[in-house]
């Protein structure tokens, strides 16, 4: 997948704020009132009731909308643009959703997938992720591979891009900082997926975490697979793993797994569904289908959570 096919070109709408906890579920009820986000006073009401600084609005603005919790659509015979809570938003971050305070770590994972699910408006994001082939880096070695790389969304782009980088690195990297607060470090739930990592040996220098992840359950990363296929190759009943463990915007990329942490999340999975299994073919191994991609990946998503919160929940 091509980063023009996969990401709009949108850079540094974050304002230096990585996402924080309660702002997934904050982001939902800001946009309750569709003029809230993109009026002045709007914005004032919000700074008030969501107890947090005019840039921060916009920060919770844009994750927002990059965690698919909310879209912005053009305005019938207006200038403006319309916001509205999507399915995504409604079901799990409304007050009676599935988890609105992002409770879960399947929550943190599903959300960290939107995020770098096409079409994404996070592209330094979905190259870090997807097409950076190191492994240890340092900050500049990140940045000057992402400006080259979105040269042709223009000028502007790459000037945005060191702030993208700090941000991302403030997002997933715990302890990447000495100055860091403890409440600092504290409120940046992202950092609890464990995939990326400060050195410990090399200031300056980060390590992306390759393989299983503990608290990626079978059921979000059978999920993102699904999703990924539906959104992807809508017409194959059958994909081989390693189609979705290394092609760039697969889960397997997007998740730091090798194929074979993501083959035995996918087993697990299976044993719980019987809308997908997993087969081999001349010895590759694949995943089939037994109907819609997307339908069978909303089933599993929903009975995951009926487990987590109960029945009654969902």
């Amino acid at each position: 997948m091509k980063l023009e096919v996969a990401c709009e070109a949108k850079f540094a709408g974050h304002m230096t704020f990585a996402p924080r906890y309660l702002w997934p579920k904050k982001a939902y009820d800001g946009c309750s009132e569709p003029e809230l986000f993109k009026t002045r006073e709007g914005r004032e009401k919000l700074v008030e009731e969501l107890a947090v600084g005019i840039r921060m609005v916009d920060s919770i603005r844009y994750w927002g909308q990059a965690f698919r919790i909310f879209t912005e659509e053009p305005a019938p015979k207006r200038k403006d643009r319309l916001i509205r809570p999507t399915a995504i938003g409604e079901t799990i971050f409304s007050d009676d959703g599935w988890d609105p305070f992002c409770e879960h770590p399947d929550t943190l994972w599903l959300l960290h997938w939107w995020l770098l699910a096409p079409k994404s408006i996070a592209p330094s994001w979905w190259l870090a992720f997807n097409k950076f082939a190191g492994i240890k880096f340092t900050a500049n070695e990140l940045e000057q591979f992402i400006a080259d790389q979105v040269t042709n969304f223009g000028s502007r782009a790459r000037s945005s891009v060191k702030k993208d980088v700090d941000c991302l690195i403030q997002m997933y990297a715990f302890g990447h900082s000495v100055r860091a607060t403890f409440d600092d470090q504290l409120n940046h739930p992202f950092r609890d997926l464990n995939l990326l990592r400060p050195s410990d040996r090399e200031p300056g220098v980060f390590r992306f975490l390759i393989g299983p992840k503990v608290t990626l359950t079978p059921e979000v990363a059978a999920f993102a697979c699904l999703d990924f296929l539906a959104r992807t190759e809508k017409r194959a009943s059958t994909v081989p793993m390693s189609r979705l463990a290394s092609v760039p915007g697969s889960p397997g990329k997007v998740f730091n797994l090798t194929e074979t942490a993501l083959t035995d999340l996918l087993e697990t999975a299976t044993s719980r569904s019987s809308e997908f299994t997993l087969t081999s073919a001349a010895g590759i191994p694949q995943i089939a289908l037994n109907g819609d991609a997307a339908a069978i990946a909303t089933n599993l998503i929903r009975a995951r959570y009926k487990d987590l919160i109960g029945d009654g929940h969902c």
